[in-house]
Parts: C-alpha cells; structure tokens; sequence
C-alpha cells in the first residue's frame, strides 16, 4: 500500500471539515420560500404573478398592460377569482385618453361595484343619494301638540355603517324637543327647540345592530306644555364611520 504524506491527509481532513460546516449552514439557514427579513424588489420592467395549477394569473404586480403610449411601462395590479374572473384591479385600461389609474372592485359578473373617479377624485362608483329635497315652509312639516313623545316619521334602511348621523329641521315653541330612535331605542341625546325661526339640529350616535341588518328610524316629538306645538322635517341621514 502506498504511503500517503501527511500533509495530503491533513488537507482532506480540512476539506471534509469545511463541507460539514457548510451542510451545518446550509441545513440552519431559512427556508428559500421565506424573506425572513428585508425586501423583495422587482425592477422597472418585472413583476410578480402568482398562478393556478392550470397556469391561469391570479395576482399580478408590478408591470400591467396595456402600456402606456409614451414608452414607459405602466405600474399597478390586478387579482382575479380561481375562476379568471378580475375582482381587483388599479390600472387604466386606455393609458392615451384616460392616463390616471382607477382602483376598481368588480363582482364576479365583472360589474365595477366601487371605483375611484380618475377626473376629480372621489368616489365614481356606487352611487349615493342624496337627501330629497324638503319642504322649506314649516306649514308642510308633521307637527304635534304632544306634550308624550309621539313619531312623526318612520322607515328602515340597512345597517353598513358603525354610526348614525342626522339632521333634522325643527321649529316650535320653545322647550320642545326632538330625539332619534332606532329599532324602538333613542339614540344620541334629544335636541331641544329654542323657538328659532329656520333650526337644525344633528344626531350622532352608535348604530346598534351587525352589518347588513334592516333597522328601524324613528323621528319623534314633544311639546313643554299643553297648546304648544313642535314641527320637524329630516333634512338628511347619513350612515358615517367611527
């Protein structure tokens, strides 16, 4: 058997050394799925797009089509269904005559059912109401000579707010008041009338009830004393946030 110099035999023992300390190393480092710490950057012209089984997008960030007409790359994104149907996108589809992004959310359909409006900001989608005009003189108000709280107008509408804000044109002897209800509760603390000619006056207060529920408004009255009188006319309702 040949005799193996030392020196060679150190060096192999080293290089075994060296690769189980980089298998140590290997073996103890996060996963190659996982950023545990810092950014993940994509360049000008790339993007990530994660997709099905089938190859269909399903998210996609970074560069968007169409581009834009000047040369550069338009920049936003767009999530789709598993059924290729898109349901969130910020992009324009005409970069030459409408070059603001919208964000858009679309149901299944592809109906755009909430939008940003890409002229004046704001909200392009839904459309929200705005309160019918009322009558101005107060001889066309519900009135009352109740001195028992009494409604003077009801009706429902859904619970998609955290909160109720309402306004309520008021005129009548003074010490009258008026109060909000909903679902048969006051809400907010009532409001009295000074005997102003042309008064308003607001609620603000917690919506009871879960989101989508049918809730019941409620505006009454009351006078200070017998042959009084109160008269009032909603002037908007509003459901706000927190």
């Amino acid at each position: 058997m040949a005799t193996v110099p030392t020196d060679l035999l150190d060096r192999i023992r080293d290089i075994e050394r060296r690769v189980r300390g980089l298998m140590a190393s290997a073996n103890s480092g996060p996963p190659m799925n996982q950023v545990g710490n810092g950014d993940i950057v994509v360049g000008d012209q790339g993007r990530i797009r994660a997709r099905t089984s089938h190859g269909d997008d399903l998210l996609l960030v970074g560069r968007v089509e169409p581009d834009r007409d000047t040369g550069q790359y338009q920049q936003g994104f767009a999530l789709r269904r598993d059924d290729g149907s898109l349901a969130l996108s910020l992009l324009t589809t005409d970069p030459e005559k409408a070059p603001v992004q919208a964000l858009r959310v679309l149901d299944h359909r592809g109906n755009t059912v909430l939008a940003t409006d890409t002229g004046r900001g704001g909200l392009s989608r839904p459309y929200l109401p705005f309160p019918t005009p009322v009558p101005v003189a107060t001889s066309g108000w519900q009135s009352t000579t109740a001195t028992a709280w009494t409604t003077l107008y009801a009706g429902p509408g859904f619970a998609q707010h955290p909160k109720v804000y309402g306004l309520i044109g008021v005129s009548g002897s003074p010490g009258a008041a008026v109060r909000l209800l909903v679902n048969g509760s006051p809400v907010g603390e009532e409001q009295a009338v000074t005997g102003a000619a042309d008064q308003t006056v607001t609620f603000l207060a917690d919506l009871p009830g879960s989101f989508g529920d049918v809730v019941a408004f409620e505006i009454q009255a009351r006078v200070a004393a017998a042959g009084d009188t109160v008269a009032c006319q909603p002037r908007g309702l509003y459901g706000v946030q927190s």
